[in-house]
């Protein structure tokens, strides 16, 4: 995974799931792990589901930076 959070997805991976560039993947975390998913998002079943989402989408930035400081260091030139 690089500094944006971009992940490479292993060629054998994209050609068993049939991805092509462009295509929707998501990510499904589960107590076993995470899963890969092809397709749109799932739709949140509970409200339970949409609240996990909700906290997991409003997480605090690394390192306990605010907005402005994480901007400025995520375009810091790499070394």
């Amino acid at each position: 995974m690089n500094l944006n959070g971009h992940v490479a997805i292993p060629d054998d991976v994209r050609q068993a799931l049939g991805l092509h560039p462009g295509d929707i993947v998501s990510f499904e975390r589960s107590d076993a792990g995470v899963r890969l998913v092809k397709g749109e998002e799932p739709a949140a079943q509970t409200f339970e589901d949409r609240l996990a989402r909700a906290r997991a989408l409003s997480a605090p930035l690394p390192l306990g930076m605010s907005t402005d400081e994480y901007m400025a260091w995520i375009r810091e030139p790499l070394e």
